[in-house]
């Protein structure tokens, strides 16, 4: 039995996977059969923890440690990291993000570790530092890996709490039109939505209010976890960001957030106008995201099936049907299930390190 871990180091969120398995996940069948359940010796096991890297970038060696730790993993262990951390503005250019999170993961993991590159190859930590462009913000290509291994041809749309990946796959390899941020961006295979961090007033500049619609505040006065607290999307243990005004997760303290996109205080707008605002915008962005998805397929022979996962794996399963496409969770077509930790919700809310950890896992069996 092998033991992997895989790390996705992200600005807001920390993510870490455990792989014990003892044959190789990729004979995975590529039509979406599970693979071997038993070949799972000692299971999966995830952790997604909030960390702010702009607000303490000094702990983040410490918190990597304590989450090694948490896992389990042992001096000598083999660790595969990604990131998309570097971009945080507490970095002055994104080669400098790179090199510091490399060594806080040097610091915390020990020397037996990779480093996934946007050609989706693992290259060693000291080749990553000098070149940092070929590792930055390649978290996707992880989890497009492993969907490409299990669906073979078709989609992956991955939304999280802050951006949306779409990434076409083909002949069970991903196949993006573009690798860096700028250029997936530009082609829709990158949509900076989220279930969780966007502001709904970057989705609408109006929304329905009595019997018209009312201008929003484009103030950071709420974000769209807000809505899906008050739609019943996710709960406060999905709610695993920063709120805008510092204070809790309930219900009513959701309503008060959103209610002040259109100026409102927490006992002007009832339940019902809230609901409403907050059902279109949810709205609002399936259409962004499954706009995008219509520009990525357009490039494709016409795929009929997408996997999809991340903490807003909701709204791309809307958006994917919405484009004509068949949805399927990425983790129900892995076909196994993980010991989670700190968020709700399934394992591919962590889908990058999962991806990793099986990865390594396996490589460490050849």
């Amino acid at each position: 039995m092998s033991a992997g871990f895989g790390w996705d180091v992200g600005g807001v969120h920390l993510k870490a996977a455990r792989c014990d398995w003892s044959g190789d996940p990729r004979r995975a069948a590529r039509a979406g059969a599970a693979p071997d359940r038993g070949r799972l010796s000692g299971g999966l096991a995830w952790r997604l923890e909030p960390f702010a890297v702009w607000r303490e970038p000094q702990e983040l060696a410490g918190r990597l440690g304590a989450l090694a730790r948490d896992l389990g993993a042992a001096p000598g262990s083999a660790h595969a990291v990604t990131m998309t951390a570097e971009l945080s503005d507490i970095f002055p250019d994104r080669a400098a993000g790179v090199r510091a999170i490399l060594a806080a993961a040097r610091q915390a993991l020990g020397d037996h570790l990779v480093v996934l590159d946007v050609d989706g190859e693992l290259i060693a930590a000291p080749v990553a530092a000098s070149r940092p462009e070929r590792v930055a913000a390649a978290n996707w290509m992880a989890t497009a890996t492993l969907a490409a291994d299990l669906l073979g041809d078709g989609l992956l749309i991955d939304t999280g709490s802050t951006t949306t990946d779409i990434v076409p796959l083909a002949a069970g390899r991903p196949a993006p039109s573009a690798r860096d941020d700028t250029g997936r961006l530009g082609c829709g295979e990158l949509v900076y939505t989220g279930a969780l961090r966007t502001p709904p007033a970057a989705l609408a500049d109006r929304v329905p209010l009595g019997d018209g619609a009312c201008r929003t505040a484009p103030e950071h006065f709420t974000t769209m976890a807000d809505a899906y607290v008050l739609l019943g999307r996710i709960d406060a243990a999905d709610y695993t960001v920063e709120t805008a005004d510092g204070r809790g997760r309930s219900r009513a303290e959701c309503a008060a957030r959103l209610a002040r996109l259109v100026a409102a205080g927490p006992g002007d707008l009832g339940e019902a106008a809230l609901l409403r605002i907050a059902a279109f915008l949810e709205e609002r962005q399936v259409l962004l995201i499954a706009e995008a998805i219509g520009e990525v397929i357009r490039r494709m022979d016409r795929p009929s099936r997408a996997l999809v996962a991340g903490a807003g794996a909701w709204l791309a399963a809307a958006a994917a049907r919405r484009a004509g496409l068949e949805p399927t969770p990425l983790a129900q077509a892995a076909g196994f299930e993980a010991a989670g930790g700190g968020a709700g919700g399934a394992w591919d809310v962590a889908a990058p390190a999962v991806a990793l950890a099986i990865r390594l896992a396996a490589h460490r069996r050849t």
